[in-house]
């Protein structure tokens, strides 16, 4: 069920009718008690497809780099079936290419047994870059403090994960924290936007409800039949929650928010955030519309709710209310430092979930995927203004530099999964430069004389590269290659950064 699954045991919440399980808490939503099990909290899910890697074209699969799959022919990540292959594609980055099976997929829920799935093809998708598995290992990592992981992750034979990846485990567990409310909401964007790319033409299958349904003839399809059973405490948090603009006050930040949307029914109200409503309407619209928790596609069966299609309406509802909170706070300016730091985040949600596709596709045997994690706390000026330079749309150098588990070209790191610490380490640890002769990636103090400033701007060209070493010959063309795309002032950034000393963030 929903994310974080209920606490303390990250899986125990309500269904209509159920009895109590073991490892279920005691659900609060009246006329309910706990499904057999619990259930694990649906946050999240993964940006399933790995960064992606070069594709054979000719309809021969891609490897994603980082192993995982990628349709037929298909660009990095998933692509259209049968169609060339485009090399260093990232999907955390430059996002999805449609797949063929968009034109001819059917709209709407689909039916199997008394549930609402997603379509066939979503499902073989799903399954192919094993999104079910990655978001219950997602949701397991934030239950390792209370002992619930082990228990999630049984089914998946990955019982140790505490243990065997602990650079997955973040501080912020299922709520108990701001930080776990705010990633729970970027989680659930990052894989219902994902769908969205894939599937453009189905755009409104992964779309939420335009506001919190409270009749039948606001809700979709088969569900449409009879008006929504909910208590007076849900309908006055939910009316609060379509007007959050009214309601600034009592959330002072995104993950205050997040937390309230997310975390089950009677959960603590959190020190940061004490004069928050209600708690619990996540699992309201769970439990409203599960149909068993052992259902093959059931909303309370946390191993597959993913695949449910009322999973993406009641999470698509979560995101229209982070949308105009965002849009009330300002938060979501074009070149903001928020808007920056949001994109970043969303990034690093994406590239946390194709670490967890990896360990499901080697098991228990797999290593650890990263030895430097990100970090959410970091700040100075690398992190808040040249990494974001780095990592955007328009120069994006990290698809073709991302960290050293993925090969990055030349073996130079400029962003990815990875914290900004270690990219800084990264490159001032480089005495020298591939193709740069005598310079190094970074000189502290002097941009001109660092390889990395000298190509971004175009100036290698020019700067008198003299290579001893005939299997390094110098490469003076402006990066990316063919042309300069950093603009005047994103270039000053970087060159201050520089010339300031390359502080580490």
């Amino acid at each position: 069920m929903g994310t974080g699954g209920a606490q303390p045991s990250m899986g125990g919440s309500t269904a209509k009718g159920g009895t109590v399980g073991a490892g279920g808490t005691v659900g609060t939503v009246a006329g309910s008690s706990n499904a057999t099990g619990g259930v694990v909290g649906n946050t999240g899910g993964i940006s399933a497809g790995g960064a992606s890697g070069a594709a054979t074209s000719g309809g021969v699969p891609g490897a994603g780099a980082g192993g995982v799959p990628v349709p037929a022919g298909g660009s990095g990540g998933a692509g259209t079936a049968g169609a060339p292959g485009k090399t260093n594609k990232d999907h955390c980055i430059d996002g999805y290419d449609p797949l063929a099976n968009d034109k001819t997929m059917k709209a709407g829920p689909n039916m199997v047994g008394n549930d609402t799935a997603v379509q066939p093809e979503v499902l073989e998708w799903m399954a192919a870059n094993k999104w079910t598995g990655a978001h219950v290992v997602w949701h397991a990592v934030r239950g390792c403090s209370n002992g619930s992981a082990s228990g999630l992750l049984g089914p998946l034979g990955l019982p140790n994960i505490c243990q065997d990846y602990p650079h997955l485990v973040p501080t912020d567990q299922t709520c108990r924290s701001e930080g776990d409310g705010y990633q729970f909401l970027l989680f659930h964007r990052h894989m219902r936007e994902a769908l969205q790319q894939l599937w453009p033409e189905h755009k409104a299958d992964f779309a939420g409800f335009p506001k919190f349904p409270t009749k039948k003839e606001e809700l979709p399809g088969i569900w449409a039949m009879t008006d929504p059973t909910w208590t007076p405490e849900a309908l006055e948090a939910a009316a609060m929650a379509d007007n959050i603009e009214q309601h600034l006050d009592k959330f002072p930040s995104e993950g205050a928010l997040g937390y309230w949307l997310q975390c089950p029914v009677g959960s603590q109200k959190p020190s940061y955030a004490p004069n928050i409503p209600y708690v619990g309407l996540h699992f309201n619209l769970h439990d409203e519309w599960s149909r068993g928790m052992n259902a093959m596609h059931g909303l309370n069966n946390g191993q597959v709710n993913i695949t449910n299609y009322m999973f993406w309406k009641l999470h698509g509802w979560i995101d229209v209310i982070w949308d105009k909170y965002r849009a009330a706070k300002g938060l979501n300016k074009a070149g903001s430092p928020e808007q920056a730091k949001y994109v970043q985040d969303m990034r690093k949600a994406c590239y946390e979930m194709d670490d967890e596709i990896k360990i499901l596709q080697g098991g228990k045997t797999m290593p650890p995927m990263l030895d430097c994690p990100p970090d959410v706390d970091e700040t100075g000026e690398f992190h808040t203004k040249v990494r974001p330079i780095l990592e955007n749309d328009s120069n994006h150098c990290s698809s073709c530099h991302g960290p050293a588990q993925t090969s990055p070209y030349a073996g130079l790191t400029l962003g990815g999964s990875i914290s900004s610490k270690c990219v800084v380490e990264r490159l001032k640890a480089k005495t020298s430069s591939i193709g740069g002769g005598q310079f190094k990636i970074i000189e502290p103090g002097d941009p001109d004389k660092s390889w990395l400033y000298l190509k971004a701007s175009g100036k290698s060209e020019t700067a008198g590269c003299v290579s001893t070493n005939p299997d390094k010959p110098c490469n003076t063309a402006a990066m990316p290659p063919g042309k300069r795309t950093m603009t005047d002032a994103e270039l000053e950034i970087l060159r201050k950064w520089i010339a300031d000393g390359a502080k580490y963030p």
